[in-house]
């Protein structure tokens, strides 16, 4: 099933899970949820198994329920399996993985981390169809086992499931498994993984379009008229496609800029000085030497704040003179602190991890090396 990522951090243990969302348990340390946009879909899958039964056996009375809702919980299970098959994988490979959640209309695997090659790409996105595949199978083969009951068509029909699930998930376009799996192939021959990503997102969309004209399509194969349900889905599913794809197309454009930013270039010439100072002094101090920050200074010559940039602009001219720089600075906090030798991927790592509007820039030997102003970053993304 479609994955959701967050290549930018270490796995971390999962927080407290957000309102309307069911711990299920724990699996080799991976927090199991559900959330309660899974009901609308359990209830018409067990809707549409108890019409099922309910015309093959309509000796079962009201007792189709109770069938119709192990079936729910098997078709459960098993999407659980497809996503245990992408984390555990992903887990083989060194990959932390923090939670599985199953919600509407799909699950996701949240894998914290990216892969380090088209092979740990291709594994860990093709493994989760062919689980389905093997559970699908599995279930057929089970049900020949019974002599045409009601173990007979719960068997069969949850193989047919996860045959369907398995085959649909390996089409080739994201977000679906078997876009990362495009992804891994156009990534193996072209050597970048950008271009992959390009590929197979664009690739979605095309599947998105495809599945908007299916209905009319299988009209003119089988001859049935398409009924407003039919459309109905077609469009949840194209919209389904269509947003991920567009979403991964988005990522790829902005991790194809990441390496391109440097701290060094990026941040700001600044120039040091003690809490006591003047606002006004500063402002003079910076303007004299074409520095674009100020830092704070303790007795021992150790940087303790950084000026506010805001803040400075909301004093009036008049008043500075009589305003210390202290009044006017944040101090810095030990995760506003960046390597001037910083690039893309851990800039975005920082501005993540500790929001702030700047950070205090050292160099190799730890001296102040400058600011780097978190409206730079945007900027330089955005003229890029």
């Amino acid at each position: 099933m479609p994955e959701s990522r967050d290549p930018q951090t270490p796995a971390q243990p999962a927080g407290p899970p957000p309102p309307g969302t069911w711990v299920l348990g724990r699996v080799r340390g991976i927090r199991l949820t559900m959330r309660f946009t899974w009901l609308p879909v359990a209830m018409l899958l067990a809707l549409g198994f108890a019409t099922i039964i309910g015309r093959q056996f309509p000796e079962l009375g009201n007792w189709r329920y109770l069938a119709a809702f192990a079936f729910v919980v098997a078709f459960t299970l098993s999407i659980l399996v497809h996503e245990l098959a992408h984390a555990l994988m992903a887990m083989k490979f060194g990959i932390g993985v923090s939670e599985i959640n199953l919600g509407f209309f799909a699950a996701g695997t949240h894998i914290e981390g990216e892969r380090k090659s088209p092979l740990e790409e291709f594994a860990v996105s093709v493994v989760g169809p062919i689980a389905s595949l093997l559970v699908g199978g599995l279930a057929y083969f089970a049900s020949r086992a019974f002599d045409e009951g009601v173990g007979y068509v719960a068997l069969w029909e949850l193989g047919v499931a996860n045959l369907i699930v398995g085959v649909t998930n390996l089409l080739p376009g994201l977000p679906l498994d078997g876009g990362w799996v495009l992804r891994a192939i156009v990534w193996k021959f072209t050597g970048n993984m950008h271009t992959g990503t390009l590929v197979a997102a664009w690739a979605g969309r095309v599947l998105a379009i495809s599945v908007l004209a299916a209905p009319v399509l299988l009209e003119e194969i089988w001859g049935r008229p398409a009924s407003m349900i039919d459309f109905v889905i077609a469009l949840l599913v194209g919209f389904f496609l269509w947003s991920g794809s567009t979403a991964s197309l988005m990522q790829a454009r902005l991790r194809r800029k990441l390496p391109a930013l440097q701290v060094r270039t990026l941040a700001r010439r600044a120039i040091a000085v003690h809490s006591g100072t003047p606002l006004s002094e500063a402002v003079r101090m910076a303007s004299e030497s074409h520095a674009g920050a100020v830092v704070v200074i303790d007795g021992d010559g150790k940087p303790h704040a950084l000026v506010s940039e805001t803040a400075v602009a909301a004093v009036a001219p008049n008043q500075r003179p009589w305003t210390s720089v202290s009044e006017v600075s944040t101090r810095i906090a030990a995760g506003h602190i960046i390597g001037v030798n910083d690039t893309g991927e851990e800039i975005l790592a920082n501005l993540r991890a500790q929001p702030a509007s700047e950070y205090l820039v050292l160099d190799a030997d730890g001296g102040v090396y400058g600011v780097l102003a978190t409206a730079d970053v945007e900027k330089a993304f955005r003229g890029r």
